[in-house]
This record gives C-alpha cells, structure tokens and sequence, in this order.
C-alpha cells in the first residue's frame, strides 16, 4: 500500500517462511506499537498486552499475505511477501488468469476469515481463562479474532490498493476506471466517517487518504491513464 516493495532496504528482516522468502521492514512493527502505547495501570501488564497485540498484528498480516503467496503457488507461482509500516505486499512474476487472479486476490482475506474462526473455536474450549497464563491467551485469542475478522471484511471493500479494490477492477475486466475511482473515493469516505464515530482516529486517518488516493486516480482516468 504506498510504499517502496524493496526487499533489499536498509532495516529489513530476512526469513522464509513455508520456503517463500519474507522480508518485514522496521516500520511495520511502529504501527502496533502506537495502537497500544499508552493508557494507565501496572507497567509491566501495560507491556505484556502490548506484546501480545504485535505477535497478533504479526500472525495476522502475515497470515493474510501467506494466504495470497499459497494462492499463488497452487498456480505454479514462486511467490515473496514484504511486509511494511502500511501492511504488505505477495509479490510474483508471471502470467495467471482472470479467474485464476480472483481467486488469489479472495485467498489473503479468506485466510484472515480462517484464522479468525480457529481461534474462536480454541476460546471455545474447556479451559481455565483465570489462570494467569489462560489470561493471556484469552486475551490473544480475542485480539485475533477482532482483528482478523474486522481488517478482512475492511480490506474487501472496493477501495484501491486494498484487495476489495483489485477485485472490483478484475471483476469488471479493468474497465470503467473512472467508476472504479468514484466507488472507492465513496466507499473510503463512508469507512472513515464510520471509524471515526467509533473512535479509532488513525483509521480515518488512513482511509480519508485512501479516500483522496481513490479519487486523483479517478481523475487521472479521465485525462486518460490510470
């Protein structure tokens, strides 16, 4: 989403992972830091909440892209994913069809659906949440289940770069891009008035410039290029 797909930055952490190679470049992990810095309490439970909710912005950005890379090698794809401060990116070579680009734009929310619907089944289990180390994965359980559930259903709205966005325009054939702009300028308006009355403010943020995003490339169809 808006940002330089290089592997190679400076700050990058380099792995692979199920053989894809993953690159997480240092900004990723300042975005859940700033969603859980802050509030009041005991410090030392201030730090291990805030612990928990990278691990799970972690499994979950990355789960959503795996979701992507699997997709991609059903096809015959040699996927990698980077993940940065504004989320993440699958990345491949190589020529798939209309159909074939559906479906592995569908795979990274259906894989978040998925994790969210494990952990739901986990949390259902006879175990005693009061213990201290029950707490705690109570409280890993529920933060994946909100955020899985929540960023999947945001990220198939049909607003460009998200994957909602991508699947208007495969869908409709890459055609009418000056629609496609109006839809998603509207649509991210409507998500960030509606973020904004429920209180998450870096939301709005994101989806009022999403919203602006949405709409130069409106007009930039007009003129002719997209």
């Amino acid at each position: 989403m808006f940002f330089r797909t290089d592997p190679n930055q400076p700050g990058t952490l380099r792995f692979r992972l199920f053989t894809f190679p993953i690159a997480i470049h240092w900004s990723f992990w300042v975005i859940p830091i700033l969603f859980g810095a802050g509030g009041g309490g005991d410090p030392v439970e201030q730090t291990r909440s805030l612990l928990i909710l990278v691990i799970v912005f972690f499994i979950s950005i990355l789960g959503h892209e795996l979701g992507h890379a699997f997709a991609y090698r059903w096809y015959g794809g040699e996927p990698s994913i980077f993940i940065h401060g504004m989320g993440g990116v699958a990345a491949v070579h190589g020529y798939y069809t209309r159909k074939q680009i559906i479906i592995i734009t569908i795979a990274g929310p259906l894989f978040g659906f998925a994790m969210a619907g494990i952990c739901y089944g986990i949390s259902r289990l006879a175990i005693d949440w009061q213990l201290a180390a029950g707490a705690y994965l109570s409280y890993f359980l529920i933060l994946m289940i909100y955020l899985n559930v929540f960023w999947s259903f945001l990220n198939l709205l049909p607003i460009m770069p998200l994957d909602g966005g991508q699947l208007l325009g495969h869908i409709m054939n890459d055609k009418k891009p000056v629609l496609r702009g109006k839809i998603g300028a509207f649509t991210a308006f409507v998500a960030g008035i509606i973020l904004l009355q429920l209180g998450y403010i870096f939301g709005m943020i994101l989806f009022g410039f999403l919203a602006y995003q949405n709409l130069q490339a409106a007009e930039r169809a007009k003129r002719g290029y997209w």
